[in-house]
């Protein structure tokens, strides 16, 4: 008769039986793991170091989180005011003006601006760059070139990153909404473009900017 000891009978056992170590406490007390050099230290105090490790992790999720909620909640606000905003527009050019004012006063960007398609030989201009960056998807957040910088927002020939969406009229794009700012890691791609694209879809319905 084999009498040897199977290690995966003793975590099987362990597994289906938790109260086994916990009604030996002297035994629990007695086993000991190395630790990175340090000597050994209890089961106990391992059970311990994990504990408060994932304690400190989850307690910085929960910040990352209410960071997420509470910038989330500025731009829903923000988003708010700029509508109402922009309903006071009386033609396209008010509507630029708007946008521009309330994307660095109530957003916060450092720049913002509002391009109508169909001025510029096609090709050339805002129109050509936003064509290029949002063709896949309609909308675009990211890194873009002082070139693309520049010929969006009018600025010298500095690198930075963008967020772009484009305002529709039915299935037709007619113009595009963008923040920009000098920092290329402002605007990611993994941000999305989600209180932007709201912003372009109400623009699209104005009567004064049909």
């Amino acid at each position: 008769m084999n009498s040897a000891i199977n290690p995966e009978d003793v975590e099987q056992f362990l597994r289906e039986n938790p109260e086994f170590l916990q009604n030996r406490p002297a035994l629990l007390a007695a086993l000991n793991l190395p630790h990175g050099g340090e000597g050994a230290v209890s089961l106990v105090e391992r059970q311990v170091a994990i504990l408060r490790e994932r304690n400190i992790t989850s307690r910085q999720k929960l910040v990352e989180l209410s960071e997420i909620g509470r910038e989330n909640d500025r731009l829903l606000e923000a988003a708010r005011q700029t509508i109402l905003a922009l309903l006071n527009a009386v033609d396209r050019g008010h509507a630029t003006l708007i946008w521009s004012e309330q994307a660095c006063s109530t957003f916060g960007a450092e720049m913002g601006t509002l391009v109508w398609f169909g001025s510029a030989p096609k090709g050339e201009g805002p129109e050509s760059v936003v064509h290029q960056l949002t063709q896949e998807t309609g909308a675009f957040s990211g890194p873009v070139s002082a070139q693309d910088m520049e010929t969006l927002f009018g600025r010298g020939a500095i690198t930075g990153s963008v967020a772009v969406s484009c305002v529709r009229k039915g299935e037709e794009v007619i113009g595009a909404l963008a923040v920009g700012a000098s920092d290329a890691g402002r605007y990611r791609r993994e941000d999305g473009t989600l209180f932007l694209d709201y912003i372009a879809e109400v623009i699209g319905q104005l009567p004064a900017c049909q």
